[in-house]
């Protein structure tokens, strides 16, 4: 665990494009993408307009790349209609449910790529689900870039509750 502790503190004293790149490079990850970038960025006081930037662009360009995977693989597998799973089952009701729109803006409770996987093996276009996984990513990371912007700074005025102190 001091390991991890040293490797905070080294982040926060190192040159701001270490810094940056530490954000773009957690948001490349799936599950932990710009939801996880952003608000580790802004709690330990890098930029936040660039931290949601960067966040926010390494996060479409991870999901960017699986749905062109994905979409690519889809055809090339030719799969029987009449054999069905319960995991293909679940997955094509929550898309019927809601649909790539719906499923974009879930990203950050399911997961992009996982909302990408869901609607590229449902059968919507690629181009379709780039652009709405784009304003997915682009509204959460500005909603999450704000609420922790202000969360952080809020924590200033109220010191008995600010853990960083």
């Amino acid at each position: 665990m001091e390991w991890f502790q040293d490797l905070l503190v080294n982040l926060m004293e190192a040159d701001k494009w270490v810094q940056y790149l530490s954000v773009f490079l957690i948001s490349i990850v799936p599950f932990f993408e710009s939801y996880v970038a952003i608000p580790i960025g802004i709690v330990f006081g890098f930029p936040s307009i660039q931290v949601v930037l960067i966040g926010a662009v390494g996060n479409w360009l991870s999901v960017m790349v699986f749905i062109w995977l994905i979409s690519g693989l889809r055809k090339k597998v030719v799969t029987n209609k009449d054999k069905s799973n319960k995991r293909k089952n679940r997955a094509q009701n929550i898309f019927n449910k809601y649909g790539v729109a719906g499923l974009s803006f879930a990203g950050p409770i399911i997961c992009y790529h996982v909302c990408a996987a869901i609607s590229i093996a449902s059968g919507a276009k690629k181009s379709y689900v780039s652009i709405w996984q784009a304003i997915g990513i682009g509204v959460w990371s500005i909603a999450l870039g704000l609420a922790f912007h202000y969360g952080v700074n809020l924590l200033e005025y109220l010191p008995n509750l600010n853990p960083f102190s």
